[in-house]
């Protein structure tokens, strides 16, 4: 379509005759013109000077030379006619003068001379001249052209452009410019659309005659719509002829193809429509055969502007769509968000709009909030939680802080703010968020995280309370131990026993010690035995006495002769010690405390239904304190929630007895009035007299064969002295791996293994696990100065564990191992624990 004259680029018919831009290798072509004339005049000189030289002389050699000259002037211009003169002038300088003698002339010779010298130039110049004039007169006409394509081409691109500005909705626009496109750029047209997902969508078409303008929409819209001639190349709309093969390719099936055929295209040429860094459409320009047209170079670049322009088009389009869609969802975030909101100007504090959750949640009406600020619905009494004035550099911000509702209602909550202009005023949208249930929880949790942090801190004072005692239980077995043996080898009228019995007790209360550091740390699993509350509190006197200090004096008022009961040692000693601390807490400008024991029966028709009846012992435990307050008497085991740290500890040691005398199978209750005192009454299960019989009974003496393991040399020689004494054979071994040795080669039986749990090299659960494999029958007693928990995290485990903790008294040594002999193998104990 040359005759169009479409180009977005137009360059007059002056600029392109300067440049040389119309021609290939115009750099060439122009050198060429130069040097071309005058050397087809040196040309034609030497074939002249030759044919002379061979006495064939040209008679009129200087019209031909002339004619040469006027070559030069028509194909390089005056300069390059000059130069072909000057060359015919010096030839004929030398053609015209006397032979043999040079630069002398007959008057013939020199008039011929002078008269070419005369016209040759003069020809040169005049051709020259005329050249210019014509050159001249074609840039004319030229520019005239050019003149009349460019208003042509301006006039379509203002229309165009107009068009395309014509609605902010692209697809009204682009059904006009499809109108406007034919028959200007192309016979027919098609315009797609393409979303983000890369589907196609039909807007509009169009064709130079009217009557077929439905033949191009059915094309477009046949199948599975697709853009008819596919998607341009990114380098830019090229034309493409249109064969049959390219048909079939194109062609979804034979309707498809049909209409392809029915169109009869010759050549196509998509343009692609780039708007925000994507493809966002495409216009396809054809040519029908009827009309033979072709597609031109100004036509391409043309095209080219024209979609550069329609895709600004279809970007401010979607730049319209997407502002109306998310002005939208404000709307819809804002008005319909469950959570309040409002808008207020930052300079005034006014409120400029709020939400309907803000209207519900406060109380107030819409105009009720556009009349306030937001200082209106802060309680008097606290300060401001939003910011409010920001540097235009801040963005989100976030607060806490507490406002009043219309009722009156105070609530905590927490805003979220950010910044915006709203109708020319610097604002900013608030997000509030009720939290006042958050609050009170996070409050009910950071108590509780405190209880668990004073929880872990007694855990840690435990393990080294548990570290300490098994240390120094070692230590304690080897000295009570061999007290003992000293006391039974002494005579009673020898002056050395006193020394021995005295050693004896300084190892009890070393006992005694170790127990409360375990008890303190609440690290032993219970094991109950026979026990004489008398005889354990006789021996905590010394230590209460110092618990409690000078200024607090102790009466003893406790029942003749024994008081035995079945309970855990380090129980019955932090129960002891835990009333006694919370007595002294209730005393502080000092007191009397009063240790009672008594007898009493509990039937069966008793208010404590809860526990067993039969005989119980009482333990009283009085102060002279203050007494309890009325909520401390309500829930007396329960820990305070109030500041003074002395009736923290109250609840916490009564709590801990609670659940002690529970565990133990009796009952525990406080009695206080105000400015009497306090009294903390303990029934415990008494234990019966043929338990207590049995328990003095010495067992038989042994006969079997004994494996000791333990790493303590003093310990283990301790052990190895009751057991020969009392009867056994006894192996001795340091550690786990000398006893693996000496159970190998040992060939007669072994009945019983005292190991301890914690050795170097070996443990005791895995020494009890490889010669349980030696020797299934072997049966096992551990002994430790560690709890019985961790024995569990020893690898020890089982319910028929038999187990004796240090420090222990050689009749407790005796009365476990036989207990130990007299039970299933360990082998035969695990089996039936896993079953």
């Amino acid at each position: 379509m040359t005759h169009s004259g479409a180009t977005p680029l137009v360059e007059t018919a002056r600029a392109r005759l300067r440049s040389g831009v119309t021609w290939s290798g115009a750099g060439w072509r122009r050198a060429a013109e130069t040097v071309w004339g005058p050397l087809v005049t040196l040309a034609a000189i030497i074939v002249i000077d030759q044919l002379a030289r061979q006495r064939m002389p040209v008679i009129y050699p200087f019209p031909v030379l002339l004619f040469t000259v006027v070559l030069s002037a028509y194909l390089g211009g005056l300069r390059t006619a000059l130069i072909s003169a000057v060359l015919t002038v010096l030839y004929g300088v030398h053609f015209f003068a006397e032979p043999g003698v040079q630069l002398r002339y007959r008057p013939s010779g020199a008039y011929s001379l002078l008269v070419v010298g005369v016209v040759v130039p003069a020809i040169a110049i005049l051709v020259s001249r005329l050249r210019a004039t014509a050159t001249r007169g074609r840039e004319a006409e030229l520019e005239r052209a050019e003149a009349e394509a460019l208003d042509r081409r301006v006039s379509f691109l203002s229309q165009a452009s107009v068009t395309l500005a014509s609605s902010l909705d692209y697809k009204v626009s682009f059904r006009e410019l499809a109108r406007l496109v034919v028959p200007t750029l192309g016979d027919w047209c098609a315009i797609h659309a393409i979303d983000e997902r890369g589907a196609s969508r039909f807007i509009a078409s169009a064709h130079r005659d009217p009557a077929r303008d439905l033949l191009v929409r059915v094309l477009c819209e046949h199948g599975e719509r697709r853009v008819p001639f596919g998607v341009p190349p990114a380098a830019g709309p090229e034309p493409v002829e249109v064969t049959e093969e390219l048909i079939r390719s194109l062609a979804q099936d034979d309707e498809h193809r049909r209409l392809y055929r029915a169109l009869r295209p010759t050549w196509v040429m998509p343009v692609a429509l780039r708007a925000n860094g994507r493809l966002a459409g495409v216009i396809t320009l054809g040519m029908s055969r009827e009309y033979a047209r072709v597609f031109g170079e100004q036509d391409l670049r043309f095209a080219r502007e024209l979609g550069d322009r329609a895709a600004l088009a279809i970007g401010a389009g979607h730049v319209f769509h997407e502002a109306r869609e998310a002005d939208r969802r404000y709307r819809l975030l804002f008005d319909a968000n469950p959570q309040p909101m409002w808008v207020f100007d930052v300079t005034t504090l006014e409120f400029l709009a709020v939400n309907d959750a803000a209207i519900r949640h406060y109380g107030y009406s819409r105009r009720d909030f556009l009349s306030m600020n937001i200082m209106d619905i802060h309680p008097a009494e606290e300060p401001p939680g939003v910011p409010m004035a920001t540097p235009p550099t801040m963005g989100q911000e976030a607060a806490f802080t507490r406002h009043q509702r219309k009722d009156g209602t105070v609530m905590d909550v927490e805003l979220v703010s950010h910044e915006l202009e709203m109708d020319g005023r610097r604002a900013r949208l608030v997000l509030a968020t009720d939290i006042s249930e958050r609050t009170r929880a996070r409050a009910a949790l950071h108590h509780s995280e405190e209880q668990l942090r004073q929880a872990q801190r007694l855990d840690a004072v435990g393990r080294l309370a548990d570290g300490v005692a098994h240390d120094f239980n070692n230590i304690l077995t080897t000295i009570r131990g061999f007290g003992e043996i000293l006391l039974q080898q002494l005579a009673e009228d020898d002056p050395r026993r006193a020394d021995a019995d005295q050693i004896r007790k300084a190892a009890d209360r070393g006992v005694l010690l170790t127990g409360q550091l375990l008890a303190f740390g609440q690290r032993q699993v219970p094991r109950p035995r026979l026990l004489d509350l008398h005889q354990v509190i006789g021996s905590m006197e010394g230590l209460v006495r110092r618990l409690l200090g000078a200024d607090i004096q102790v009466d003893l008022r406790l029942l003749p002769g024994a008081a035995m009961l079945r309970m855990d040692p380090g129980h019955l000693d932090q129960l002891l010690v835990n009333i006694i601390l919370n007595a002294r807490d209730a005393m502080p400008q000092g007191g009397t405390l009063t240790i009672e024991t008594a007898e009493r029966q509990i039937g069966a028709g008793a208010r404590a239904r809860r526990v067993r009846p039969g005989p119980y012992l009482l333990l009283a435990i009085r102060d002279t304190g203050p007494g309890l307050d009325s909520e401390a008497r309500t829930q007396p085991f329960e820990p305070s929630d109030t500041a003074d740290p002395r009736q923290q500890r109250a609840g916490l040691g009564l709590s801990i007895v609670y659940g002690i005398v529970r565990q133990n199978g009796g009952i525990v209750r406080v009695s206080s009035e105000p400015g009497q005192g306090t009294a903390v009454k303990v029934y415990l299960p008494r234990a019966d007299r043929s338990e207590v019989e049995s328990g003095r009974h010495e067992g038989p003496r042994g006969t079997e064969t004994v494996l000791v393991v333990e790493d303590e040399e003093g310990v283990r020689e301790l052990v190895r002295h009751i057991l020969v004494d009392h009867g056994y054979a006894v192996l001795t071994a340091r550690h786990g791996r000398d006893a693996i040795q000496i159970a190998e080669r040992y060939e007669r039986p072994i009945d019983l293994l005292v190991t301890d749990v914690v050795m170097p090299e070996m443990g005791g659960g895995e020494l009890v696990e490889r010669l349980t494999e030696l020797r299934p029958t072997l049966k096992v007693l551990y002994i430790s100065g560690y709890t019985n928990d961790e024995l569990l995290r020893r690898g020890v485990h089982g319910a028929e564990t038999h187990f004796l903790h240090k420090p222990f008294t050689s009749e407790a040594l005796k009365q476990r191992v036989r207990e130990a002999l007299e039970a299933a193998p360990a082998a035969t104990a695990r089996e039936s624990a896993n079953s």
